[in-house]
């Protein structure tokens, strides 16, 4: 990964997954790509054009002298965090978040996402609550959310959840590197349930092919795959959750108030989603 994208509303929520962009970006040897996107107001049609022109360059030049205030202090919380090394360049962009994004990631070839979400209240009107779930869903590269709660203290833990196929070698291969630049040890966990039983043959095989990578190999009976996972997640202290967007059910259900008591443990783990491939 050499260029990472990290959007921000400017926001509490929004710092806090900024030292996780920058960590990311110095495990990485990566630039981080700081983007502020906002939108102009829907006004009538019936009014002035030339008092409607007027508004908008107000707002533009608004937006601009935020975004030139907002950049030193970016830069100071990466000066407290020893980080004030790794590349920022800085990016103001008018319109949709998420269309925005999918704009730069283009352009500018990005190879992950780093945004932060508000777990909980992920579904509030701020900028980066919704839009991480859209994000996930949408954009074809690895897209890391940040909730809230979490306190980077080192990435120590990475839980991986695999089905075991062979896609998901593609992945963890991926996560390898990554893993060792932080020190870290990948916690591959299955979440067996009564439909879903896994052949231990399978599980013996890819214990043999990462004997020498720092890779365990962990199968989680439960009868919730959801559950199965944030009960692992506390009972092993993970740091980082990597998961596979197979299907967007999982996102959905962990980006929507209705699953209150899974969400609580998601407020203090950072989720990293890459594409099946």
């Amino acid at each position: 990964m050499k260029k990472i994208l990290f959007p921000t509303d400017f926001s509490e929520t929004a710092n806090n997954a900024l030292v996780y962009a920058l960590r990311m970006a110095d495990n990485q040897k990566a630039s981080l790509f700081v983007l502020h996107a906002y939108e102009m107001p829907v006004i009538s049609a019936t009014a002035n054009p030339v008092m409607v022109q007027d508004v908008y360059k107000t707002i533009e030049l608004s937006n601009f002298e935020n975004f030139k205030d907002q950049v030193p202090q970016i830069r100071e919380i990466a000066k407290e965090h020893n980080l004030d090394h790794v590349p920022m360049h800085f990016i103001l962009e008018e319109g949709f978040l998420n269309t925005i994004m999918k704009k730069v990631v283009k352009e500018e070839a990005i190879d992950l996402v780093v945004m932060g979400t508000n777990g909980n209240s992920g579904l509030d009107k701020k900028l980066l609550g919704s839009n991480t779930a859209n994000a996930i869903s949408s954009l074809d590269i690895p897209v890391m959310s940040v909730p809230h709660d979490a306190i980077f203290d080192g990435v120590k833990s990475i839980a991986f959840s695999t089905l075991f196929k062979t896609q998901d070698k593609a992945i963890l291969d991926k996560l390898i590197p990554m893993a060792n630049g932080f020190g870290a040890t990948i916690k591959c966990v299955h979440v067996a349930t009564s439909k879903d039983k896994i052949d231990g043959a399978v599980v013996k095989s890819w214990e043999e092919n990462y004997k020498d990578s720092p890779v365990r190999f962990y199968i989680v009976e439960a009868s919730d795959v959801e559950k199965g996972i944030f009960e692992f997640l506390d009972q092993e202290n993970i740091d980082l959750l990597v998961s596979i967007t197979r299907s967007r059910n999982f996102f959905e259900k962990l980006f929507t108030s209705s699953v209150t008591k899974k969400l609580s443990y998601h407020t203090y783990v950072p989720i990293l989603a890459f594409h099946e491939e």
